[in-house]
């Protein structure tokens, strides 16, 4: 059985539902329009705020569920370097209808807060700020990610790779991503570059990065597949997969820190395993939609639950109707946002074609 674009879209779909979560209840000192009541609850330790932080993980989890897409991508043939500008295209092409929706609202926050600034707008079209949307961090460094994938990939095929040796150097260099630089940073000779913006973007990238590689090599020996077809959907196996699920949410705050990349790998690896299972394929349809906009959704959903509407979004006030709401909020404003943009293409198509019979 093949890991197929279902799959992934699978996964992306738990991935923003996990970001959504985590969003909602990992932060109680920014709900400051709205309470929570958590229906989960262990010798006083309030469980949704427990899996609202173990939510973090969607941001590992969905970069390395795209290098795994990219790297399949590019076996396709054609030009890598076509495969890169199309996805980067992409991105910001989603970010940048998301951005004009928004922007009437966004200027209107931020001209009663102060006066609007021109270059503010253009920095965060662009990615290169995040005033408008603190979320929307990850923009910039995933678009410089897809920019190095040509570099991955000619690593990851380089002469005499192995699986076992690439993992390890994605090891080390999660390593000296963790330990190494930020020691050379805090030598005085780096003190004024290590508080510039330039270097918090270059954080957010080296982040970002080991899960991507993983993502890359995992699509390269072809390992979730491997794993589907020979464990996938077996009773025995599914109850380990998800005995292993629950060992990762209880290890992870433990780990996350140093070593998130791994646990987005074991997390994928395990979802190979459970997904042929009838009560997966069951719920597949609903999270196959949700990956389709996970991108949107991502852009979308601290409007409501931060920026705009968060008494309107904790109204339900129990943690699972919140949950709930703000996917239907945030899918629905997905549509939305892809429906205006398709009548708008449409208007300009009928417009070009009167235009071109002289009409």
């Amino acid at each position: 059985m093949e890991f197929t674009k279902r799959d992934t879209k699978f996964i992306k779909g738990v991935a923003i539902c996990l970001m959504l979560y985590h969003h909602l209840f990992a932060f109680p000192e920014r709900v400051t329009e709205g309470v929570f009541i958590s229906l989960w609850s262990f010798n006083g330790t309030n469980l949704s705020v427990c899996l609202g932080a173990f939510g973090r993980i969607c941001v590992p989890l969905f970069t390395l569920m795209s290098g795994y897409g990219c790297y399949l991508s590019s076996l396709r043939g054609g030009d890598t370097g076509a495969l890169v500008r199309r996805h980067i295209w992409g991105l910001y092409k989603t970010f940048w209808m998301v951005f004009s929706v928004c922007l009437p609202v966004l200027v209107y926050k931020w001209r009663a807060m102060r006066s609007l600034l021109v270059h503010e707008v253009i920095y965060n079209f662009l990615g290169l700020s995040t005033s408008f949307n603190d979320e929307w961090w990850f923009v910039l460094p995933f678009a410089v990610l897809l920019a190095l994938f040509p570099a991955i990939k000619r690593f990851v095929e380089r002469k005499n790779a192995a699986l076992y040796t690439d993992l390890f150097l994605v090891a080390v260099l999660n390593t000296v991503i963790v330990y190494i630089i930020p020691a050379v940073m805090e030598q005085p000779v780096f003190s004024m570059l290590s508080q510039t913006v330039f270097w918090a973007r270059v954080e957010e990238l080296l982040e970002i990065l080991p899960a991507y590689v993983t993502g890359c090599i995992l699509a390269r020996y072809g390992v979730l597949s491997r794993v589907k077809t020979r464990f996938g959907g077996r009773p025995l196996w599914c109850c380990a997969a998800l005995a292993g699920m629950l060992a990762i949410f209880f290890v992870r705050p433990y780990n996350h820190e140093y070593y998130d990349f791994v646990n987005a790998a074991v997390f994928a690896v395990l979802f190979a395993v459970l997904l042929p299972a009838k009560p997966m394929q069951l719920a597949g349809k609903v999270f196959e939609k949700l990956g389709e906009e996970s991108a949107m959704m991502w852009l979308t959903h601290t409007f409501f639950c931060y920026y705009w509407l968060q008494r309107l979004v904790y109204l339900p006030r129990y943690s699972p109707l919140i949950f709930l709401w703000l996917t239907a909020l945030s899918y629905g404003s997905a549509k939305l946002i892809r429906l205006i943009y398709r009548l708008i293409a449409r208007i300009f198509a009928s417009h070009g074609a009167k235009s071109a019979v002289g009409v």
